[in-house]
C-alpha cells in the first residue's frame, strides 16, 4: 500500500481491478449459501452499507487476479453491514451484490448520494475523492493494529491472498492481555496478526484511514510488538515448504498407492478441477465453489483396463499406508475418519506426522489399537445423506506432538488452524499413477 508514485505501484494499477464479493464465511452467516439447492430462494441482491469515512476502502481495492471481501459486521471495528433489502435513505454508499450463476454474490454497482455507478468507476472516483478530502494514502511509520482472528476470519484472509479491510480505528495498537488470550480460544486460529496504520498526508498524525491492506504476522509463541513479523508472502512461501510429505514416507505412498487402484480394479487415477489440495471448487455436481481450501486429495474416479471412466468401486478397501497407531475416529459430512498417527515421523517443529483418511466406513474395534502397514481400516461406502459421490479423501498434516488426540476434530484440519500444518500429497500423484 502506501504512496502510489513508483513504478511497482504504476504495474499493479495496471491489472485489473479485484472483484468484490462476499466471503463464504459471510454468506452462511446471513444463511444464504445452501449446499444442492441451485439459486431457488436465494436473493437476487445482497447491500452493504459503508460510511463516508470508508471511502478509503474503495480507493485501495487491490488491483489483480484475486477476489476480496469487505467483512460483515459482527464485531465492532470489525466489519460493515450486509442487508437483504436495500437500504431506504443510505448516510454513505451502499455495494450492490448480485448472485451470480457459481451462487457467488459479486460487487456490481456502488449506490452514492442516490446515484448508481459502476464499481471500477466508482473506486477511480473513491481515488480522487479521498486524494482531494484526505490527501495520499501513506502507512504511518512504526504504527500497527493488532488482532488475533478465529479460523473463520484467518480461512477469510488466506482466500484473499492476505488482504483485509479492516477499521483500524476500534482496533487497538499494542498486544492487549485480551488479544493474547485468543489464540488459545476454541475457535482460534493461533495466528498473531498485525496491519499497518495508514492516513492521508493532509490529515493530523492521529488520524488513520480504513484501507486494504495485506496482514503480516508473526510466528512466535508469545508475540510482542518488537517480535519478529514477517509479510503474508514470506508466511506463505514457508507454509508451502512445510506442507512437503516427509521423504521417509514416500516410497510407502507410492507402494500403497499403486495397491489401491489395483483393488479398485483401475489403471490409473482421474483428478478433475476440485480434487487436488488447496483448490477452492467442488469436483461433483454444479461444481460450487468450496467453504474452505480443499484440505486433501479425493480418489474418486479413474481409467479402466477398457479405457473407459470408471468410478471408485463401493467396498474397496482402504489399507493403512505405514504403520501406525489409531488415535481416534471421526465424524464427517460422508461418512467416518479414520485418524492415524505416525509417532516416528516426527519434523524439526515437534510435529508428528499423521494420515487421515476419510468418508469411509471403519473397520470394527479400531479406535486405540496399532495398525501394521496393508491392514484394512475401513471400505469406501457413499452415504445417502451426502450430495458428493463416493469416494475416498486423503489428508496428511504434521500435528503438534503434546495434542491430546481428543483436541483433534475436523474443524482443525485445516489451512485456517495454524498449529497443524496439512501435507500436500499432490506432489506425489504425477509420478505414482499407475499405468
Amino acid at each position: 500500500m502506501g504512496s502510489h508514485n513508483n513504478s511497482k505501484d504504476k504495474d499493479i494499477q495496471a491489472l485489473p481491478l479485484s472483484i468484490l464479493r462476499i466471503s463464504a464465511a459471510d454468506m452462511a452467516a446471513l444463511r444464504v449459501r445452501v449446499q444442492g439447492a441451485g439459486k431457488a430462494g436465494l436473493p437476487e441482491f445482497l447491500y452493504q452499507s459503508l460510511p463516508i469515512g470508508a471511502m478509503s476502502l474503495m480507493a485501495t481495492v487491490p488491483h489483480s487476479n484475486f477476489p476480496v471481501s469487505i467483512p460483515y459486521q459482527r464485531q465492532p471495528g470489525h466489519g460493515y453491514l450486509i442487508r437483504k433489502s436495500r437500504p431506504a435513505d443510505p448516510d454513505g454508499l451502499v455495494i450492490i451484490y448480485r448472485l451470480q450463476p457459481n451462487r457467488r454474490y459479486e460487487a456490481i454497482e456502488i449506490l452514492f448520494q442516490g446515484t448508481k455507478t459502476g464499481v471500477e468507476e466508482f473506486c477511480r472516483y473513491a481515488a480522487r475523492w479521498v486524494e482531494k478530502h484526505a490527501g495520499r494514502i501513506c502507512p504511518i511509520p512504526g504504527q500497527y493494529a493488532y488482532f488475533a482472528p478465529t479460523r473463520e476470519h484467518w480461512g477469510a484472509i488466506l482466500r484473499d491472498c492476505g488482504y483485509v479491510a479492516l477499521d483500524p480505528s476500534g482496533m487497538p495498537t499494542e498486544i492487549t492481555p485480551e488479544i493474547r488470550k485468543m489464540p488459545q480460544d476454541q475457535l482460534a486460529s493461533g495466528i498473531m496478526a498485525r496491519i499497518a496504520l495508514h492516513r492521508g498526508d493532509k490529515q493530523p498524525s492521529g488520524k488513520v484511514l480504513p484501507v486494504f491492506v495485506q496482514v503480516e504476522l508473526s510466528l512466535e509463541q508469545n508475540s510482542e510488538p518488537k517480535s519478529q513479523w514477517i509479510s503474508f508472502l514470506d508466511y506463505q512461501e514457508i507454509r508451502n515448504l512445510q506442507m512437503q510429505p516427509p521423504a521417509s514416507f514416500v516410497p510407502e505412498f507410492r507402494e500403497w498407492l499403486k495397491e489401491f487402484t489395483k483393488e479398485c480394479c483401475l489403471q490409473s487415477w482421474i483428478f478433475p478441477p476440485g480434487t487436488g489440495f488447496g483448490e477452492h471448487i467442488e469436483w461433483w455436481g454444479e461444481k460450487n465453489r468450496r467453504r474452505t481450501e480443499h484440505e486433501g486429495v479425493d480418489f474418486a474416479q479413474g481409467y479402466g483396463s477398457d479405457g473407459s471412466v470408471h468410478a471408485i468401486p463401493q467396498g474397496t478397501p482402504v489399507r493403512a499406508i505405514a504403520d501406525g497407531e489409531i488415535v481416534t475416529i471421526l465424524d464427517d459430512y460422508m461418512n467416518k475418519t479414520v485418524v492415524v498417527r505416525h509417532p516416528s515421523i516426527l519434523n524439526s517443529r515437534g510435529q508428528v506426522f499423521c494420515i487421515l483418511y476419510s468418508h469411509i466406513r471403519p473397520e470394527a474395534g479400531l479406535p486405540g489399537t496399532f495398525v501394521a502397514k496393508g491392514q484394512p481400516l475401513g471400505s469406501v461406502i457413499k452415504s445417502k445423506a451426502a450430495g458428493a459421490p463416493a469416494h475416498l479423501h486423503l489428508t496428511g498434516a504434521w500435528i503438534p506432538q503434546p495434542m491430546d488426540c481428543r483436541e483433534i476434530t475436523l474443524d482443525k484440519i485445516s489451512a485456517a488452524y495454524a498449529p497443524i500444518t496439512l501435507v500436500d500429497f499432490g506432489t506425489l500423484l504425477d509420478n505414482s499413477r499407475v499405468t
